[in-house]
């Protein structure tokens, strides 16, 4: 009788060659998804793990030095072909230290004086979408010791993505607040609800002053922290006569979402959702942390603003990884988590890009008003000063004020004259700007 054939069986020895292999291919195939990926879950953990990998090198075998220097440069011009004037062009080194350069009219650019080494390039201009270079998606640059790199860029307009909407709006009824320090103030707070897609939003209140019915100028006042725990701040500001809306996104490497609720929330205050709040008159306030999300909603067209106010704002994340990594710059809180987990500049500027006012200051076109306390022991005072410089360069309407004390929220448990100084400064600011002839 014929019996079909059947084929050898697979040896115990085969098999583990198999198992091997197959997880040999995934451990790779896993290892290059975690090294390429922008995933928000992933890459804060590859970066956090690579900088401690290469500390121990480093340690072990030193840092090696840089011989030499070399130069970055092209032109930038728009999808078109047409040449970007004033375009921002930058490199980073490991340890933070920026080189950077602006495009002249014709979109030409040099950046001078950059150590030899590899580099993904940054650029940006306003009205154009930031790109980060890197070929075939993970080659850097390579700028030669004694060479000029020819490096010409192309920059896309910008496209905002449709946002969407917030859904089931609704304020709480109000009820009267009063507080005794450090300024005593009274008026009517509301609790903001509304939700994007089922989520609800963060927590988020309106104020608005006790007396009077008629329209006052708005402020949107974006806290470092959860907005209930800065009713000392919106209180005095609502009774000064303002419309307050108070919100505090929750700390986190990517931003983006939480500009899109501000971006919201002014969407439904043009609506004319908020009582007594008028769209026509809008400022913002932003203090530390929360001063980036401000300059991001800044950057993008039809924000509705017309004036900002930021205390002790970080305007320059490059320069602070750059103190971080010289031992000058010791930030508390776990925020030097935070810098490590941002990877490291030279090979993942996109983030320090992205946050770093400095760089985005030609597209600030309303009056900025900057205040810094001389020893802020988390944000030094010279990010501030760095901004104010920037500003100046470009002719931007602004003012700069450091304060000799007070520490870094610029805050006080009880009423003092430094208080009574910066609350003075703060809504001169906000009523000649918001309130003024101009108007």
């Amino acid at each position: 009788m014929h019996h079909p054939s059947r084929p050898a069986p697979v040896s115990g020895s085969s098999r583990r060659r198999y198992i091997v292999t197959a997880g040999i291919i995934a451990l790779l195939a896993i290892g290059v998804y975690a090294s390429l990926t922008d995933n928000l879950y992933v890459w804060p953990y590859r970066n956090t793990l690579q900088y401690h990998v290469l500390r121990e090198w480093w340690t072990l075998a030193g840092r090696g030095t840089t011989t030499g220097t070399g130069a970055l440069a092209g032109t930038v011009r728009d999808t078109g072909g047409k040449p970007i004037a004033h375009a921002r062009v930058l490199v980073a080194e490991t340890d933070g230290t920026p080189h950077s350069a602006e495009a002249g009219a014709d979109g030409s650019y040099r950046i001078a004086d950059v150590p030899a080494g590899s580099y993904v390039p940054v650029a940006g201009a306003p009205g154009f979408s930031d790109i980060a270079v890197r070929w075939a998606g993970i080659f850097r640059t390579a700028v030669g010791a004694g060479r000029v790199t020819q490096l010409d860029l192309s920059l896309r307009p910008l496209v905002e993505p449709p946002l969407r909407p917030a859904e089931n709006f609704r304020l709480d009824p109000p009820q009267m607040l009063k507080i005794d320090a450090p300024l005593p103030a009274t008026a009517e707070e509301r609790q903001i609800h509304y939700e994007v897609g089922g989520r609800p939003n963060q927590t988020a209140f309106y104020y608005t002053p006790a007396a009077g019915s008629s329209p006052v100028p708005t402020l949107l006042a974006v806290y470092p922290g959860s907005a209930d725990t800065w009713k000392q701040v919106s209180l005095p500001l609502a009774q000064a006569g303002y419309a307050v809306i108070a919100v505090g996104p929750a700390y986190a490497l990517d931003l983006e979402p939480d500009v899109d609720d501000l971006q919201r929330l002014i969407a439904v205050l043009q609506q004319r959702r908020f009582p007594r709040a008028d769209p026509q008159r809008l400022g913002a306030l932003g203090g530390s942390y929360s001063s980036l999300h401000v300059f991001r909603l800044l950057e993008r067209p039809a924000n509705g603003l017309d004036a900002i106010l930021l205390l002790g704002p970080p305007t320059d994340l490059f320069e602070l990884r750059r103190q971080f990594e010289a031992g000058t710059f010791f930030p508390p809180f776990g925020l030097d988590q935070a810098l490590i987990a941002l990877g490291l500049p030279d090979h993942n500027p996109e983030p320090y890009w992205r946050y770093s006012a400095r760089y985005h200051a030609r597209s600030f076109n309303i009056p900025i008003l900057l205040i810094h306390s001389k020893v802020d022991e988390i944000v030094p005072f010279t990010q501030s000063q760095l901004l104010s410089d920037e500003l100046s360069r470009l002719g931007k309407p602004h003012e700069l004020h450091i304060l000799e004390g007070m520490g870094h929220y610029l805050l006080e448990p009880k009423r003092t004259p430094a208080i009574d100084d910066l609350f003075h400064t703060t809504t001169a600011f906000l009523e000649r700007e918001l309130r003024g002839p101009q108007r």
